[in-house]
């Protein structure tokens, strides 16, 4: 992102965040000075006295400071944009901050707030290349794609003009995690998407996305963007594939299962989809994050702070139980209620599902519930298992693949990971060939 966007985004953002440490700062005055007992319910209104009219000229002050800064910045964007041009870390921080509140970020037009587009990675030239393998680039290139250059090519049909893109029949997209961005399937200079590439003759687009948005949200605009993608892509289609890794793959379910309700044309393009770490279930993280800021509410004296345990954002929260429809979630405040209101979402039909998953656990188990998590999705989660069968998801012992000893993160890595994604995308026959 564009320096000038984002130091005007994150004013912004800062201005915001003032504004609510004084609201809160005023319901912990407000609440003391009421002296209520330990537990109850709290005060409402404004602090009294003369510390009520302080907290208001705070946010007055605060609003007109930010006005003034509008003022100043927005004239100036553009220049400092072409002054200092983005660092390869940005990118990973702004991306971390979507997933944290995203939501905010979207619903105040901040600057910051990523939009969903499709973008493949082209070679830099020799210029271009040794400039990313100098200075910091070279241990950022360990983690991040830095020998490779991002292209817009949707909404941006334009970019297929450009002579390093050579497309094929076979597209394979990929949507990532929570708090990341589409250069961080890169990991230890290995990308899964550019192996099978090179390996199977796949297309790679990655898509990048706001993931502090509804999975629902992200998932109607991901299938409107596969959709159009296909229809302008330079080659006619043979086959679409989908990775999802982590929340990814919960966008890429509400996708398909949106595409199934629409009856989307595109749908009969997808020959398979493979869940790489994905909480089908929920994560057990975010249900902890639920106790912790409902924990706050039960005294005044602590109430004022749950607002700290609101700041999670749609996407965060979506990922207690995995809600990829917008019934499991437009009902029900889910900071408010813990209660799972999804209705069963089967996988998309005829189409070859795949999952992998993780545990931190080095022995097997008799149960997968015996297991450890990979740190943060349970090994029953990202396996589509659920005490309720109408929950159940149709992986068997052959498209489901566990991995022991392995992190979340690591999965992006890890060569068993790899294999197993070769295994199962190859072409027919050369899995034949192979076994």
């Amino acid at each position: 992102m564009e320096t000038g966007k984002t130091l005007y985004g994150t004013t912004r953002l800062a201005f915001d965040m003032v504004e609510g440490v004084t609201n809160i700062v005023e319901g912990m005055y407000r609440n003391i000075a009421a002296t209520p007992l330990p537990f109850g319910r709290a005060p409402e209104g404004p602090a009294p006295g003369i510390a009520g009219l302080v907290h208001e000229i705070v946010r007055g002050s605060n609003q007109l400071i930010r006005k003034t800064t509008d003022l100043a910045l927005l004239p100036t964007v553009e220049y400092i944009d072409r002054l200092y041009p983005p660092g390869p870390y940005r990118a990973a921080i702004i991306a971390a901050l979507n997933g944290v509140c995203g939501d905010h970020l979207a619903c105040t037009a901040n600057p910051l707030a990523i939009a969903m587009r499709m973008r493949v990675f082209l070679p830099l030239d020799t210029t271009e290349s040794e400039q990313a393998s100098s200075e910091q680039n070279v241990a950022f290139g360990k983690l991040f794609e830095t020998q490779r250059r991002p292209v817009d090519i949707f909404p941006n049909p334009e970019a297929f003009s450009e002579p390093d893109f050579q497309p094929t029949g076979r597209v394979l997209i990929l949507a990532h995690g929570l708090c990341m961005n589409d250069m961080e399937w890169t990991a230890d200079q290995h990308n899964h998407g550019h192996m099978l590439a090179q390996e199977y003759g796949y297309t790679p687009v990655f898509a990048l996305y706001n993931t502090g948005r509804h999975i629902s949200d992200n998932g109607c605009e991901f299938a409107d963007q596969i959709a159009g993608l296909i229809e302008s892509w330079p080659v006619p289609v043979e086959s679409v594939t989908l990775i999802g890794f982590s929340m990814g793959g919960l966008v890429a379910r509400s996708a398909l299962h949106l595409a199934e309700q629409q009856q989307a044309d595109w749908l009969r393009k997808v020959d398979k989809v493979v869940y790489v770490g994905t909480p089908h279930h929920g994560s057990a993280l975010e249900r902890g994050g639920y106790w912790l800021q409902k924990s706050a509410t039960y005294s005044p004296y602590t109430a004022p702070l749950a607002a700290l345990g609101k700041v999670r954002s749609d996407g965060i929260t979506d990922l207690r139980h995995g809600n990829i429809r917008p019934a499991d979630w437009q009902e029900h405040d889910e900071h408010e209620d813990n209660a799972d209101h999804r209705q069963p979402t089967p996988l998309a039909a005829g189409i070859e599902h795949y999952a992998i998953g993780a545990t931190l656990s080095k022995q097997p188990a008799e149960r997968l519930s015996q297991l450890r998590s990979d740190g943060l999705v349970h090994p029953a989660s990202s396996g589509g298992k659920h005490r309720d069968p109408a929950f159940k998801l149709g992986f068997d012992k052959d498209s489901f693949y566990l991995i022991h000893d392995l992190g979340h993160l690591a999965m992006l890595r890890d060569q068993r990971v790899a294999a197993k994604l070769k295994e199962w995308l190859a072409l027919s026959g050369q899995r034949e060939k192979s076994l």
